[in-house]
């Protein structure tokens, strides 16, 4: 098998570099009563190239665990090509090109502490604390 380079005409779609990899993957999906095998042949910070079975029917949505991670990730599916499937993250949000002056975008950008153009255009997810006042409307919190 030999790989292909894309000739100087045609454009690249991904909006992050990839990354070769050679890595085990599980397909979870189903409530997670429904798993699948699969190898991780190549990683961005937005999708990944997947080998699997060509008997494998994978959903449009689903998730995935790569390698010795705990983390299951969820993941869509663009496209299906025999035994390759091409598929993107959906826990990365990917913001458009900030146009040069876009006060609002670089703002965002350091308040992140990461610079969006070196990682390809991915914002970090960084989890935050609920406000009290909606926290204490939450049925299953227990009031003292």
């Amino acid at each position: 098998m030999t790989a292909t380079v894309p000739e100087s005409g045609e454009a690249e779609r991904r909006s992050a570099p990839r990354m070769r990899v050679l890595k085990r993957a599980k397909i979870v999906f189903n409530n997670g009563f429904s798993t699948f095998d699969c190898i991780v042949r190549n990683i961005s910070a937005t999708g990944a190239l997947l080998t699997i079975d060509d008997s494998v029917h994978l959903p449009k949505e689903f998730r995935i665990r790569i390698g010795e991670e705990q983390a299951v990730r969820p993941a869509e599916l663009i496209y299906r090509r025999s035994m390759f499937a091409g598929i993107r993250f959906l826990d990365v949000e990917l913001r458009e090109p900030a146009a040069a002056g876009n006060a609002p975008a670089d703002a965002a950008a350091a308040a992140d502490g990461a610079d969006p153009a070196q990682h390809g255009g991915i914002r970090r997810i960084i989890p935050e604390i609920l406000p009290e006042a909606v926290t204490t409307r939450f049925s299953w919190r227990r009031r003292s």
